[in-house]
């Protein structure tokens, strides 16, 4: 059997993003299990392979815009491999996998359709306007086309497909590296830089604070932690009565954002206007490995996603695996990402008044937290672990 497999993809870390990271480790899995595997991306600066053994192209791009450009001397290169994995949106290339297609069409295509292409104005139209013209074809010539959930596929561009084609969608979630993403103790040195009290309640959200990732809801978050009390006092039993510890023992509720982008400067007015800014720490962009350090002091994980765009959020699979109990707003797969009332909350997209509410119920309950922190930890194990991701992921390839 010829078990080589080659990744189209728009991203490559360091760029950040779940779409990159997930290539990533969908090649070193697959080299690991002895495919020949190889990377089509653009030529990003301070890219490269993941392992020797892999076969990396980042390759200059024709029109790049977005997640939208033409790999040039992709074509050339497509003959040694029998399947093509094409991680979708990636505009253009999409065209150049359709043609190929046409003209070879023993070689597999596994469409990996990761979100709705999204964009404000101009840009939004244009993607738009090639979706209408150009998905249909795709879907049709592609042999599988990998949804990271259904829940999300029939509620995105790609539902008239899968009313259409049902035998040709297969569910396919992105994976999680669970030997790095791990309960660990807190990280006492970064609780201390970031001037955090053990009686602190730290809340947490990991996300790109630039305009391509608008619908992450920093905004809302905001105004939700400006309405939470400032101080936390811990509960404890007093001769049978549950009493607030003594007042110079009381804690705050802390706010870590993750990530940088050019709307950072705007959250961070917003927050100085609510007057929450020495509560709510900036930390810019941190490196993957790091991570699980930042999880590791926060007490609860946030995504308050404002669009239908938020098909998964790799962060909340992170997230519970590191033992925390997530919130994420009631949109199409996101929400399947976690077991509502049991790893976390569901709330109301856009409703700061619902955030804060279920952020007080998490805050002033420790058996919650904890309940729902392993519970969390337990289902993304089951569900996002890589290895896991990559037995679905053979089992594709093999069904073609």
């Amino acid at each position: 059997m010829d078990r080589s497999v080659v990744i189209v993809v728009c991203a490559w870390p360091p760029q950040g993003g779940g779409i990159g990271n997930n290539a990533y480790y969908q090649a070193i899995k697959l080299a690991e299990r002895g495919y020949k595997v190889g990377v089509f991306t653009p030529d990003f600066s301070g890219i490269a392979s993941p392992m020797p053994t892999i076969e990396f192209f980042n390759l200059p791009v024709f029109l790049h815009w977005g997640k939208a450009g033409f790999l040039i001397g992709m074509w050339k290169r497509l003959k040694g491999y029998r399947i093509i994995h094409l991680y979708y949106p990636f505009f253009g290339s999409d065209l150049i996998m359709l043609a190929y297609k046409k003209i070879r069409p023993n070689a597999k295509l596994i469409l990996h359709y990761e979100m709705d292409p999204i964009g404000q104005g101009l840009k939004g139209l244009i993607f738009k306007l090639h979706i209408k013209m150009f998905l249909g074809a795709l879907i049709k010539a592609a042999d599988k086309v990998a949804a990271l959930s259904m829940d999300h596929a029939n509620n995105s561009y790609l539902a008239p497909y899968l009313a259409a084609y049902p035998a040709k969608f297969v569910e396919l979630p992105n994976g999680i590296d669970t030997s790095l993403f791990r309960i660990l103790p807190p990280d006492d040195r970064l609780k201390e830089s970031n001037n955090i009290c053990v009686q602190d309640k730290v809340i947490i959200f990991v996300g790109g604070l630039d305009r391509q990732h608008y619908f992450k809801g920093v905004p809302v978050l905001l105004d939700a932690f400006a309405k939470l009390p400032k101080n936390y006092f811990p509960n404890v039993l007093e001769n049978g009565v549950q009493r607030g510890i003594l007042q110079e023992l009381r804690g705050e509720a802390k706010l870590i954002i993750v990530g940088d982008g050019g709307l950072r400067s705007e959250f961070e007015r917003q927050a100085k206007q609510l007057g929450i800014s020495d509560r709510v720490i900036f930390t810019g962009w941190i490196k993957n490995e790091q991570l699980p350090g930042y999880y590791s002091i926060a007490d609860i994980f946030v995504l308050p996603s404002t669009d239908k765009t938020e098909s998964f959020g790799i962060v909340v699979a992170e997230a519970q695996a590191c033992g925390l109990p997530v919130i994420v707003s009631d949109w199409p797969g996101v929400r399947k990402t976690i077991v509502d009332g049991e790893t976390g909350y569901v709330a109301k997209p856009n409703d700061a008044d619902d955030l804060a509410d279920k952020l007080k119920k998490l805050i002033n309950d420790n058996e919650l937290r904890k309940g729902m922190g392993a519970a969390g930890h337990e289902n993304a194990g089951a569900k996002y672990d890589w290895n896991h991701v990559a037995d679905k992921m053979i089992n594709i390839y093999d069904s073609i």
